[in-house]
């Protein structure tokens, strides 16, 4: 052996199937030793590609393909899928195994990996590339004080329920899980929405916490952690203004927040204009891709509308 070596270890698990007898090893289709129930082996081999399998009579697991490395160490596990213990040897899943085996001799056998410390495995059909994480193109992240604008928040989400889906639309703030770390949640599902709406109303920038200090710009504020969150991950913000508010100007904010003043706004006045407000924050929300098919939902169950339909399917109320 001119390469540096490396170790196969192979354990063979306990059975009552075969207990007696022994398995054949193979590597590079050269037989090395045999193996019994609940032994443990060690071949030492050259570094660089091996194909290993095991055998029993007509048996053979299929090959396992390993690219080892100078000193490296693998372990695998071996054995035959077949009952373990005598009561399975009579249940239902014991008959199957059995029938198994004898309908495809080729799975009866088996070898897989249990440790690798370093190399390279080479798959016998490559594994898939780990694609990244796909924002979902139609979620709306609802951002709001309670204390600022929770009564007009709720209005607006039932306008935005109606028309893109109650699973579309996410006011984070009331559905973070009890000990779950809100920065860690709110950061997670914003990274699953396509654009965030942050409502401003007229105390957005006063309200204080217990000590008389403005909550803006703290780190346990989580309305900054989601506004900085989006920012920082450079999806698309809306700011909305309501009751009358006016956009912060930057020396009001913190620097992290700074760029939010020179976003332009939706806003969305008093009655009787309201609703042609949130006419305009929906026609925005389409623009910047949410829900391209644009179906109509029931604002009470939130069910899909069918297109002429009066009342809702589900619940029979009036669209």
């Amino acid at each position: 052996m001119n390469n540096p070596s490396a170790i196969i270890s192979i354990c063979r698990n306990k059975s009552i199937t075969n207990t007696l007898r022994k398995y054949t090893v193979s590597i590079d289709d050269n037989t090395v030793g045999k193996i019994k129930s609940g032994e443990t082996k060690k071949f030492q081999v050259p570094s660089g590609p091996h194909s290993i399998r095991v055998k029993l009579d007509f048996y053979k697991s299929k090959q396992l393909l390993l690219d080892l490395k100078p000193n490296q160490t693998v372990k695998l596990e071996c054995g035959e899928n077949a009952p373990e213990t005598i009561s399975e040897a009579f249940s239902f899943k014991g008959f199957s195994q059995n029938l198994n085996a004898m309908i495809k001799p080729s799975d009866y056998l088996f070898l897989n990996l249990l440790v690798e410390e370093t190399g390279k495995i080479i798959h016998e059909q490559p594994a898939p590339t780990p694609q990244p994480e796909k924002r979902e193109s139609q979620s709306i992240f609802i951002s709001y004080r309670r204390e600022d604008s929770r009564e007009i928040t709720g209005r607006i989400c039932d306008r935005l329920i109606g028309k893109f889906g109650r699973d579309t639309v996410f006011r984070d703030v009331d559905s973070i899980p009890a000990g779950k770390d809100f920065r860690e949640h709110i950061n997670k599902t914003i990274g699953n929405c396509h654009v965030v709406v942050a409502i401003i109303g007229t105390q957005w920038l006063e309200v204080k916490d217990r000590n008389g200090e403005a909550r803006l710009g703290q780190t346990n504020d989580p309305l900054t952690v989601e506004i900085e969150t989006a920012l920082s991950n450079e999806i698309p913000v809306i700011p909305v203004l309501v009751k009358g508010a006016d956009m912060p100007d930057p020396k009001d904010l913190p620097d992290k927040l700074k760029s939010l003043a020179y976003y332009n706004a939706v806003i969305i006045p008093r009655e009787p204009y309201f609703h042609a407000g949130v006419d305009r924050l929906i026609d925005e929300l389409k623009k910047s891709g949410s829900n391209q098919t644009n179906p109509s939902y029931c604002t009470n169950c939130g069910s899909e509308i069918i297109t002429g339909n009066r009342f809702c399917t589900q619940c029979g109320k009036p669209v």
